[in-house]
């Protein structure tokens, strides 16, 4: 298990969440509004992180796309990603993570297709964004729902 070294923020990010899903009728719009609201932070994350630093200017491949998975999580949650899949994704890229920060602890029912944590496909997608790449970021699984493990697939649009 991840440790929690921002229960501030994890908290409040759980408030944002309940007031989602009580001003929503699907889970579908509450999963939109959750990566609408990564793209916001996304942007601020690019600029006021060493993820510029650290990554190419454009990128171009699905594997400068991995390699940006692996810096993007080095830089905000100080650890690789569990997995990085480009062979069974076809054409997307796969991010999984066993320990996820934004869902540690929380346990769903009832809430089958729901992305607790699609705030991070929207911050993903703005990052990508400003190395140039053209994505649709979605949760597939998450561990607040029940998976095992929190799967991200960026579907990459060239």
């Amino acid at each position: 298990m991840a440790k929690i070294q921002n229960p501030l923020l994890l908290t409040l990010y759980s408030k944002y969440v309940d007031q989602i899903l009580s001003n929503t009728a699907s889970i579908e719009d509450a999963n939109q509004r959750l990566r609408d609201l990564g793209r916001e932070i996304g942007s601020q994350v690019y600029l006021t992180t060493d993820i510029v630093d650290k990554t190419k200017e454009t990128v171009s491949t699905r594997e400068d796309v991995a390699k940006l998975m692996d810096v993007i999580f080095k830089s905000l949650f100080n650890k690789k990603p569990s997995n990085v899949d480009m062979k069974t994704a076809r054409g997307s890229v796969r991010v999984t993570d066993k320990d996820c920060l934004w869902c540690q602890d929380v346990h769903l029912e009832g809430m089958r297709g729901f992305g607790y944590c699609e705030i991070f496909s929207g911050i993903l997608e703005a990052i990508l964004e400003f190395k140039g790449v053209e994505s649709k970021v979605f949760q597939e699984m998450c561990r607040a729902t029940g998976a095992e493990v929190c799967t991200w697939n960026v579907r990459l649009v060239w």
